[in-house]
């Protein structure tokens, strides 16, 4: 079926069938990586951050996947637009292994400087992944825009993907708690309380002075129709914003739903 397949199709923000088979969820799959790129998978595609498939199997530590693209011909000197490679992603992540894998095929990069593989994991644990953070502002600043707009447009799954790439980029507590919010109300019209439940979670816990934080757990609550902890969370929000209409009408609602 997978011959069948347009291997290079990009879905909702980022995903292709070849991103999805090297991602482990559930599980990542050498055997559908190897029959993507044999249907014609660019095996060099770079994803909206400038990420590759290289990367995002450095990212995920799948040694035979690995194995798979370098073989086909990948790139492994691709950096993204902030300038980060796969070699040094592995490192990050403590994958030993991957590093090795890229070592041979990599160009030395000047910022790192001990070229060993022992340097390199050394460097990168020592100082991170140094990312420019004007251009991480800049991104940061673009994605939420894009997001909202996908949002309107009721592309919940795309707007999420976008709350998720801007969070990864390291934003400060307060931006991130407001992203976790975002994303929340994304996976609620998804309909995917559990989840949501948990950004919004996050997101008081980060904010817990912030109304909206609890409006946005109180109406996961409401979803997985646990009522009695969505009228306490509600409560709590109205505490906070004694005003907050939103909040007293869903309190309202969750009381009622309870009884």
């Amino acid at each position: 079926m997978l011959l069948h397949t347009k291997p290079n199709k990009v879905l909702n923000l980022d995903d292709t069938p070849l991103s999805m088979a090297i991602r482990p969820i559930p599980t990542a799959s050498v055997n559908c990586v190897k029959l993507l790129i044999k249907a014609g998978a660019d095996v060099d595609f770079t994803d909206s951050n400038g990420g590759s498939y290289v990367a995002l199997a450095a990212t995920c530590g799948s040694a035979g996947i690995m194995n798979c693209l370098l073989e086909a011909g990948a790139n492994p000197n691709i950096a993204d637009e902030f300038g980060i490679t796969p070699i040094e992603v592995a490192a990050s992540q403590g994958r030993r292994e991957i590093v090795e894998m890229l070592f041979p095929v990599t160009s030395p990069i000047s910022k790192l400087p001990d070229w060993s593989i022992d340097g390199i994991i050394s460097h990168v644990k020592t100082f991170g992944l140094q990312q420019d953070k004007l251009k991480c502002q800049k991104k940061r600043a673009e994605l939420k825009l894009k997001a909202a707009e996908a949002f309107k447009r009721s592309e919940y799954m795309m707007a999420a993907e976008m709350y998720t790439v801007a969070m990864e980029l390291g934003p400060s507590s307060d931006d991130y708690a407001t992203l976790l919010a975002n994303r929340s109300l994304c996976l609620l019209r998804l309909e995917n309380g559990s989840t949501a439940l948990k950004d919004a979670t996050l997101c008081r816990m980060m904010r817990p002075n912030w109304p909206k934080a609890c409006y946005r757990q109180g109406a996961a609550f409401m979803r997985l129709k646990d009522y009695e902890k969505a009228c306490e969370v509600f409560a709590d929000g109205l505490k906070l914003d004694p005003k907050a209409v939103d909040i007293e009408n869903a309190l309202r609602e969750a009381t009622a739903m309870k009884t």
